[in-house]
């Protein structure tokens, strides 16, 4: 095997070539375009507050409630999704992606700017908000033979913090540009709302982009409808038997009391899937608490607060290459994922990220503390594409989206509260409490997860040893 054929396989690129589709390539460039849009808009999205008059406590309100009105109006579009269809709701996603960016392109009121983050689509920390994770992540696992899944989550995860790295490389530019050569003012805050405006555009180009996509991305199309009727047949929760390789088998007819199961709004979960939840609720919403603590919004402020307001461009440049290495990678993650497996990968690619991020307050230069984020990014989302496998392979996929839509309302509540707690620690001048109680959670929820998960059987059990356990495989093992 050549390198070119090794490389390619160990960052998942044959596979995605393989069983990639139009409607999954779509998916990848809608989510890379949304995360473009949110990282430039979270480099300059605290510093943009704060010029506008606000002190801390104020951004960390403001940060806490955008996302609990996102929680709340993404939940409902998730739980629906599967009924009034997924295209749908990534539209309306898309048009209040557009709403919030007009609005914080054109006012600097504190509670005009809460109106549109609360009831709009903006991120406060370069990490997805909107309802389009659960839905995007529920409609690969639909469209993506068992054998690639982890693949594809992983270029999934790529796409995200390649986007992530860009839009915050592209911000840093422009502010660097509006003050060089126009000599505007950062104080003043007028270089912001160009950016803002970048956004809404964004928005109205994923707007178009849905109407891309065809109907096997909606949860009753048939191919999906007739693997939910065999794997309820074939004792639940076990998945299916038939070979899910072939690109989509020629629909047949079902009964239309059958076909509701996938897109009822009240889903029903077995009793394991539904201790399995609860347990993935509790340690998501640990880890998601100590990540809204210091999300990407909030470090760019600490490091122009640090470093004597800092050049808002250089911040950016050096968050855009933390996102770069993270994206490389990600590129390996279901490398890892396929020796380890999806838990130990989780665990064991996760918890270096927050041991780095306890020593970055006692970083003594900016140079020391870039290097300190370059080897926390990573790790830090080499965990990405196993959770979604994870998640995807331990429910039936008529389960799938609203599972997927409360496992990601509980993230964001939990995220909410961490703005509140850094905005109290900012005007006691405590930044460094902040970093360790961060990094406390992170080890916490890395240790309940080997705990708990470690020896959790995969619904696919029927289609390989009885005994085999998310320790030792990862679900792109039926390529084998």
């Amino acid at each position: 095997m050549g390198f070119l054929e090794w490389l390619s396989h160990e960052t998942s690129l044959h596979s995605l070539l393989t069983h990639g589709t139009r409607d999954i390539y779509i998916i990848l460039l809608s989510r890379f375009l949304r995360m473009y849009a949110y990282g430039g808009a979270a480099l300059v999205l605290g510093i943009f507050l704060y010029t506008a008059g606000n002190n801390g406590p104020q951004i960390g309100a403001f940060m806490s409630m955008t996302l609990l009105g996102d929680a709340a109006i993404s939940y409902v579009l998730t739980l629906v999704s599967d009924k009034i269809g997924r295209r749908l709701v990534l539209r309306i996603g898309s048009l209040l992606m557009t709403l919030a960016g007009t609005v914080f392109a054109s006012t600097r009121n504190y509670y005009l700017l809460l109106f549109a983050a609360i009831f709009g689509v903006i991120s406060p920390g370069a990490h997805e908000v909107g309802p389009f994770r659960a839905v995007e992540e529920s409609t690969l696992a639909q469209l993506t033979p068992i054998e690639a899944r982890t693949d594809v989550y992983a270029w999934f995860a790529v796409t995200s913090t390649i986007g992530m790295s860009l839009g915050l490389c592209v911000s840093g530019w422009i502010t660097y540009v509006l003050r060089t050569y126009f000599e505007w003012d950062w104080k003043e805050g007028h270089m912001y709302p160009f950016i803002f405006a970048i956004y809404a555009v964004v928005g109205l180009v994923k707007f178009c982009l849905t109407f891309l996509l065809s109907d096997r991305c909606e949860a009753n199309y048939d191919r999906q409808t007739e693997m939910d009727v065999a794997e309820r047949e074939a004792s639940a929760p076990l998945m299916g038997g038939g070979d899910r390789r072939t690109s989509y088998s020629t629909p047949r007819k079902v009964s239309e009391t059958v076909r509701r199961i996938g897109g009822t709004v009240h889903t029903k979960l077995t009793p394991e899937s539904r201790t399995i939840l609860i347990k993935l609720c509790c340690l998501f919403a640990l880890n998601s608490f100590a990540s809204g603590m210091l999300p990407v919004t909030l470090m760019s402020w600490y490091a122009n607060w640090r470093y004597r307001w800092f050049l808002t461009n250089r911040v950016g440049y050096t968050m855009a290459a933390v996102w770069l290495v993270a994206s490389i990678a990600n590129l390996f993650s279901a490398s890892v994922a396929r020796r380890l497996g999806l838990v130990r990968a989780m665990v064991f690619t996760h918890l270096p990220t927050a041991i780095f991020l306890a020593f970055i307050p006692l970083a003594s230069t900016w140079w020391l503390m870039a290097m300190l984020l370059l080897a926390s990014s990573a790790f830090g989302s080499m965990d990405q594409a196993p959770r979604s496998a994870f998640v995807a392979a331990v429910f039936l996929p008529s389960e799938r989206t609203a599972v997927m839509g409360t496992l990601n309302l509980v993230r964001t509540l939990a995220a909410a509260g961490g703005p509140l707690v850094t905005g109290y620690f900012h005007e006691k001048k405590m930044w460094t409490a902040v970093f360790f109680l961060s990094a406390v959670l992170k080890i916490s929820y890395d240790i309940g997860l080997l705990v708990m998960f470690v020896n959790t059987k995969l619904p696919e059990t029927q289609r390989r040893p009885r005994d085999t356990t998310v320790t030792d495989v990862d679900v792109g093992i039926f390529a084998q």
